[in-house]
């Protein structure tokens, strides 16, 4: 998946969560201390989130950090139940690590 998909997968999936959590788009930039434009632009997939931004929206939807990153399809999801669950079992510095692999992965141009 490019980076640029990525980000339009991302910003649906944020945009699902939220509605499901009866927020509106003021009311998480409220709690994620950004614009309100921010988070439009992030459910657009126009701008990329930034780490330091993802434990707090996922406070914010009361979820956990993983299930920002669910957005495969009904048979993907079942063939990725492992993936999920491995998630579940990581620590905050894990995660804190695999955010960070993710990070340095968005620079690499493809």
């Amino acid at each position: 998946m490019r980076m640029k998909d990525f980000y339009k997968e991302f910003g649906k999936r944020l945009k699902e969560l939220r509605l499901q959590a009866n927020m509106t788009q003021d009311e998480l930039a409220e709690q994620v201390n950004v614009a309100t434009k921010t988070v439009s632009y992030w459910e657009n997939g126009h701008n990329p989130i930034t780490l330091n931004k993802i434990p707090l929206i996922a406070n914010a939807l009361n979820i956990p950090i993983y299930k920002l990153f669910i957005f495969l399809s009904v048979d993907e999801k079942a063939a990725d139940k492992d993936y999920i669950e491995l998630l579940q079992a990581k620590t905050g510095k894990e995660l804190d690590t695999l955010f960070n692999l993710l990070k340095e992965m968005q620079k690499i141009k493809y």
